[in-house]
């Protein structure tokens, strides 16, 4: 039986980490959650939801995105989840994603998508809906073990340190890399195209500065790599039954997938 833990990466909001372990409770192919806690001012409270497997917290000593994407030795499994403190997931959409990532170990599997766009003489970050996709947020997606052994022991240190400077770009980070080793596109599932978390207050991507940084990690990966290896897709990977009318007395395998 495949199973991989949850690496969830957290920083001070206990309340949005604690309903998004109780989201977690009972999610088949799950065999830990690894809380990657970001808050270095001081240690997680004593009381967690109670899960049927183990929750274990790795306390970290700096504040940082780069973090998300640590070989911790505590991982034993080739799948890892990577997801956000919160990211409002069904679990029948995390057992679909998972089960199209099995098919397709070497590449990103997740759910809210973007794309890179070239205007004039620039290139650009863009999280408009289109037809194509080219990058796959890392807040929610499917991806193997030894990509984070290359994002952290690989890929140029230039691309980990801007990635602290301007707190933002982990995610475009990951995904340049596996797309620079596979020559492939990351696959979207789901239509998920963002997943909003209704009770968090403030988030990274509020800020007026985060997507003029984005651009500005895409063009800096770019020069840094020598060329830009995103690569396009059109498509997005639904159950077979999806928006299928089937007779009364047939159940489909997904119910909203």
């Amino acid at each position: 039986m495949h199973q991989g833990p949850v690496v969830l990466l957290t920083y001070n909001r206990d309340a949005v980490l604690a309903t998004s372990l109780e989201r977690l409770h009972r999610l088949p192919y799950l065999n830990k959650v690894i809380v990657v806690w970001n808050n270095i001012a001081r240690e997680p409270m004593g009381a967690w939801p109670r899960l049927h497997v183990p929750v274990e917290f790795i306390k970290v000593t700096t504040n940082s995105l780069n973090n998300r994407f640590v070989p911790w030795d505590r991982i034993t499994t080739e799948a890892v989840l990577s997801l956000d403190d919160d990211i409002d997931l069904k679990q029948h959409e995390i057992v679909f994603a998972f089960r199209v990532w099995r098919e397709n170990r070497h590449r990103i599997v997740g759910f809210p998508a973007r794309h890179h766009a070239r205007y004039d003489d620039q290139m650009y970050y863009n999280s408009n809906h289109t037809c194509q996709l080219s990058i796959i947020l890392t807040g929610a997606a499917f991806l193997h073990k030894s990509y984070l052994h290359a994002y952290t022991h690989q890929m140029p240190e230039a691309i980990r340190r801007h990635v602290d400077d301007v707190m933002n770009c982990e995610d475009i980070a990951m995904n340049f890399l596996v797309s620079h080793i596979t020559r492939e596109p990351p696959i979207k599932t789901t239509s998920k195209w963002t997943l909003r978390c209704p009770t968090c207050a403030e988030t990274l991507s509020q800020d007026e500065s985060h997507f003029h940084e984005r651009h500005e990690c895409i063009r800096l990966f770019t020069r840094i790599y020598g060329y830009n290896p995103l690569k396009f897709s059109q498509f997005r990977a639904d159950s077979v039954l999806f928006k299928t009318r089937l007779p009364p007395d047939k159940q489909k395998c997904f119910r909203f997938v």
